[in-house]
This record gives structure tokens, C-alpha cells and sequence, in this order.
């Protein structure tokens, strides 16, 4: 299971902390709200009391009440409630109203009480009369059916507000957190988005302080990488350098006494065939020195473009085919080229070697008789070069392997060292070229593409040209 991103930990934090402090406000403000309501509707029952205690009389040792059927009536109108009242006399008796109303025990002034009269619950006051004879007390009471629906409109009205403030305060916290590990997510993909040989450092403009230590790490490490590959590039091509002068005068030699063996008339099977073994060995150790320079050269993380020029494909691959057409006479093989007037702006050794290193391969793999064809020309806007051969085919499994370093097929024929197609993807991969592999047209064979994107200075729509 993958950790949860700083993203999610934020919002997991900010969000609930938010929603209980809002909600927390939110009760609050609410009890602040209805104080008034409930407040006014007080108020009234208080004055409702005073009213009916104006209305005490004391006469001849007796408190009476002086209250008509219409005063009465009076008082118990409301559209909504439903309005009791009680006069109780000094003696406990009750002088006019409803007889089962009662108040609380402890009547200290006006005091307000919560009750249930006649099933329902009602809110009344208590209001004690100081009269010659002693303390009456007067009662009244009401339903509470208006200062429930005054509750209920205000939690609706409240409710309404506080999940507007809630989902805008969401909606904030989002954005704020999006906004504040933008700068992470633009350094992830710009790490991402490097191929492995980019090492320059990374920038520093814009980035908020918190996120300077983790550039600046990243920017060691990166010096660190490339100080490591830059002193075995050196080491790989200070090697090469040194051999590539001893294998050539060796042989030179060999040659040379192959060729005194020849002439002398040795045995076969004896010196003659000796010293051509060691004569193909010498070879290969030879390219594999020139390989081995020539990945050194093209393994760099930045392309040196000083020694670009306009270069015309079809010269260059007439020029390496005619170069290795001695070696497909020698095997029987049919090498030609088919090729469209095409150019692009590239280091010509560059190109020479993507070349020699396919054309090489397809003489290798290719068997006696078979045919090579070596292609070139415009690709939607860019270029390209490819080489089929009619030889037994890289199988789909194989496909992504065949590039890596030293890698050889199975089935692969002895003397070939495993870095042709590695040079190619490292130098194509210095002008974001795109190298696939495919199945020959003749229904036996490989195909090895090289796509240059958006790569053509200059493309003549003139007929192909076979060589």
C-alpha cells in the first residue's frame, strides 16, 4: 500500500480541524442568534404579567382581581400559541385562569419557568404582587410553537450559512494546499522528465525557501553522479586511445604474415590457418576499441552542438554502404540503398557511426545470399534512416533488450560484442530521435528505424534513387 502523499496528510489534518472548529462556531453563533428571540418572546410574557397584576385590588382584607370576560379575552388571543394565565391570592387561592397551572416552588421577582400544562410544553412567568395581605403571584404561560419554529428557521438559516462557509473554507484549504506543493509537483516532473543522462543542475528561481535544501541536495547529487561518469568516460576513453595504436600495428602484422604464409605455401590447417584466426580476433578487439570510444564520445549528459552542419542523408549512407559493400560481396549478400534527398543539421561522426553500427549488425546477422537494404528520407516533418536485412529476425521478447550495453542474443552469431545497437540508441538519443525495431516487408528479416522529429532543414520531393 503506497504511503499517503503530503497532499493528503495536509488535508487530512486541515480539513476535519476545520469542519469541528466551524462546526464549534457554528453552535455558538447559534445560541447567540436565538438569545434575542428568545429574549423578545420573554419580554411579552412579562409584560402580559404586569398587565394582569395592575388588576389586583386589596379591599376590606381580601386581594381581588379586577378583570372583565373581554380583558380575558383579550389576553388569551394569539394566532399561533395558545395563552394561560393564573392569579393565585396570598392564601393560595385561585382568584381567576386556568386552576392547573403552577409555577416553580422558588418565586424570587419575576421568574421564567419551563413546564408541560395540559400536554403540551409551555414557557411562563412567575411575577409575585406585593399586596397589604401578603404576596400574590401571578402565572401566565404560552406554547411553544412559535419559538420552536423561530429555532428550527434559525438552524435552517444557520445551517444554510455554515455549510456555504464550510464548503468555500474547504474549498480554500484545497486550492491553498494545491497551490503551496505546486512547486514539489513542478521539481517531481522536472526530475521525471530528465533521461538519465541529464545531470545539469536544477533551478533555484522561484522555488520557496523550504524547497531550496531539497534543490540544493539534488544539485550534489547530480555533481556527484557526473564527477563518477565523467571519470569513467575518461578511464574508457583514455583505454581505448591506448589500444586503439597497438591493435592497429598488430595487425598491420598479422596481415602481413598471413600474407608471407599465403605466399610461402603453408599447410592448411597449420600457420596459415593460425595466424587468420588470430587475424579475426585482432579485428574484433580492434572494433571493440573503437566502439568502446565511440560510446564514450556519445555518452555525455549535455550534446555539444559546436560541430553540427546541414548534412545530406543520402551522401552519408551512399558513402557507408560503399564502405562495407567489400564485406556483403564477401558473404554473397545483395547491399544497396534506397534513399530520398533529405537533410538535417547533425555531427556528421555521429551519423557515419549510427550507420556503420546498422549496416555492421545486418552483415552479421544476414545469411549468404541474402538482401540488405539501406533507406533514408522526410518522416512527417523529421527524418529518417533505417536498414532491413533478410536475416532471421530479433524476436519481441528480445526487442528492448538488444540495447542494452554488452547484451547479445542467444542466437546470436559469434563476434559481435553487444554495443552496435547501444551506440545507436545513445546517439539518437542525443537529438530526441526515436529507434524502433520492427519485421522486414520480406516476411524473414529486421527492420531498424531511426526517426529524427522535426530534425529536416530541407526535404526535395525528387524520385528514390537505388543504389
Amino acid at each position: 500500500m503506497k504511503p499517503p502523499s503530503i497532499r493528503t496528510r495536509l488535508q487530512l489534518w486541515l480539513l476535519p480541524s476545520l469542519v469541528l472548529i466551524l462546526g464549534a462556531f457554528s453552535v455558538f453563533d447559534f445560541h447567540r442568534a436565538i438569545e434575542p428571540v428568545e429574549a423578545a418572546y420573554d419580554a411579552a410574557l412579562a409584560n402580559t404579567a404586569f398587565a394582569v397584576s395592575a388588576r389586583l385590588r386589596a379591599e376590606k382584607g381580601t386581594v381581588a382581581l379586577d378583570l372583565d370576560d373581554q380583558t380575558v379575552a383579550l389576553l388569551r388571543t394569539d394566532l399561533i400559541d395558545r395563552i394561560f394565565f393564573r392569579v393565585i391570592s396570598p392564601s393560595n387561592e385561585t382568584l381567576a385562569g386556568d386552576i392547573g397551572l403552577k409555577g416553580p416552588d422558588n418565586i424570587v421577582g419575576a421568574t421564567f419557568f419551563d413546564a408541560v400544562f395540559q400536554g403540551k410544553p409551555v414557557r411562563g412567568i412567575a411575577y409575585p404582587v406585593a399586596t397589604p395581605i401578603g404576596i400574590s403571584i401571578v402565572l401566565v404561560a404560552e406554547t411553544t410553537v412559535k419559538r420552536d419554529k423561530a429555532r428550527r428557521d434559525m438552524v435552517a438559516s444557520r445551517l444554510v450559512q455554515d455549510l456555504a462557509v464550510v464548503f468555500f473554507a474547504v474549498l480554500v484549504v484545497w486550492l491553498s494546499v494545491r497551490g503551496v506543493l505546486r512547486p514539489l509537483e513542478q521539481l517531481a516532473s522536472q526530475v521525471q522528465a530528465r533521461s538519465p543522462s541529464d545531470l545539469k543542475p536544477l533551478p533555484e528561481n522561484g522555488s520557496p525557501i523550504e524547497v531550496l535544501p531539497l534543490i540544493d541536495a539534488l544539485n550534489r547529487l547530480f555533481g556527484r553522479i557526473g564527477s563518477t561518469q565523467d571519470g569513467q568516460r575518461r578511464f574508457i576513453e583514455n583505454a581505448a586511445h591506448q589500444l586503439r595504436t597497438p591493435l592497429a600495428g598488430l595487425q598491420g602484422q598479422v596481415e602481413l604474415a598471413v600474407r608471407e604464409a599465403s605466399s610461402l605455401g603453408a599447410p592448411a590447417g597449420g600457420l596459415a590457418d593460425r595466424l587468420a584466426r588470430i587475424e579475426q580476433a585482432t579485428s574484433r578487439v580492434t572494433r571493440l576499441a573503437n566502439q568502446l570510444l565511440t560510446l564514450s564520445r556519445s555518452d555525455r549528459p549535455t550534446h555539444d552542438t559546436a560541430g553540427e552542419r546541414q548534412l545530406e542523408l543520402a551522401e552519408l549512407v551512399a558513402d557507408s554502404v560503399a564502405i562495407q559493400i567489400d564485406r556483403a560481396i564477401d558473404r554473397e549478400q545483395d547491399l544497396g540503398a534506397e534513399t530520398q534527398a533529405v537533410s538535417i543539421r547533425a555531427i556528421e561522426w555521429e551519423l557515419r557511426e549510427v550507420l556503420s553500427n546498422l549496416i555492421d549488425n545486418a552483415i552479421r546477422y544476414t545469411p549468404r545470399g541474402g538482401q540488405i537494404t539501406v533507406r533514408c528520407g522526410p518522416d512527417e516533418g523529421g527524418a529518417f534512416i533505417e536498414v532491413e536485412d533478410s536475416g532471421p529476425g530479433i524476436p519481441a521478447t528480445e526487442r528492448d533488450r538488444v540495447f542494452e550495453r554488452f547484451y547479445r542474443a542467444p542466437t546470436a552469431p559469434a563476434g559481435g560484442s553487444g554495443l552496435g545497437l547501444s551506440i545507436v540508441q545513445e546517439i539518437a538519443s542525443l537529438y530526441e530521435a526515436r529507434v524502433e525495431i520492427g519485421d522486414a516487408s520480406r516476411g524473414t528479416g529486421t527492420v531498424v528505424r531511426v526517426t529524427f522529429p522535426e530534425a529536416v532543414r530541407r526535404a526535395c520531393p525528387s524520385p528514390v534513387a537505388d543504389t
